[in-house]
């Protein structure tokens, strides 16, 4: 397998569950073997809490952070976001990764196996929601994210960056989403969802109770 460069861009802010000590303990790790950067802030997020704009203004600012905090965004040919939530398999984010396409992402499934990343997947300009199922084959979208998504690094090199309002709308909406309008309004528009499952754990009893269910069945 051919090797690349990597560099590991780690943002987080107002975590109070351990994730700091957790992500500096990783980070130091990471060091050892490529370029990592980690920083940890406390903003004082907890007033943002449903208020979507200013949580889409927020998650937008974390990631042009891990943007801005990289050596330089000039060196990378591909930009890759992973969520920190998400559960996949490391040969599966290497096709992703690998993949041809100015935007590339999997598509996101819950615990339940239903659809997950509805708001950041659109099928066309009129969508605002994904509500076409799960894909069985790769997909032309008008945007996406879906737990791993890459971006060409070109757009990124040219100034594209994560903002909540929506350019062609004019609207709050959803950062992700707000991204791949940009990329297109800079001719980036080879954006594709392919067939490969991004998971989330269970976050709900309901959820749990689910997905114990499905590890027991598959056990017998």
């Amino acid at each position: 397998m051919k090797e690349h460069e990597v560099e590991i861009s780690v943002y987080e802010n107002d975590s109070t569950d351990g994730t700091k000590k957790l992500l500096k303990q990783y980070t130091d790790r990471l060091a050892k073997r490529c370029t990592t950067t980690f920083t940890s802030t406390d903003l004082g997020t907890e007033h943002l809490v449903g208020q979507e704009g200013a949580r889409v203004k927020n998650i937008a600012n974390a990631r042009n952070a891990c943007l801005e905090q990289a050596s330089s965004i000039e060196a990378f040919d591909k930009v890759v976001f992973i969520e920190t939530d998400v559960l996949y398999k490391p040969d599966d984010a290497l096709k992703i990764i690998h993949h041809e396409g100015d935007i590339v992402s999997g598509y996101t499934t819950n615990a339940m196996g239903q659809f997950y990343d509805a708001w950041a997947t659109r099928k066309t300009s009129e969508e605002t929601w994904w509500n076409h199922g799960v894909p069985s084959e790769k997909v032309e979208v008008w945007s996406t994210f879906n737990g791993i998504c890459v971006y060409v690094g070109k757009a990124f090199h040219e100034g594209a960056r994560f903002a909540g309002i929506n350019p062609r709308t004019n609207e709050i909406d959803c950062d992700t989403t707000v991204i791949c309008e940009i990329f297109r309004s800079m001719n980036y528009e080879d954006i594709i969802m392919l067939p490969i499952n991004i998971r989330h754990p269970p976050n709900s009893m309901k959820e749990r109770l689910y997905y114990l269910k499905q590890r027991l069945l598959r056990r017998g």
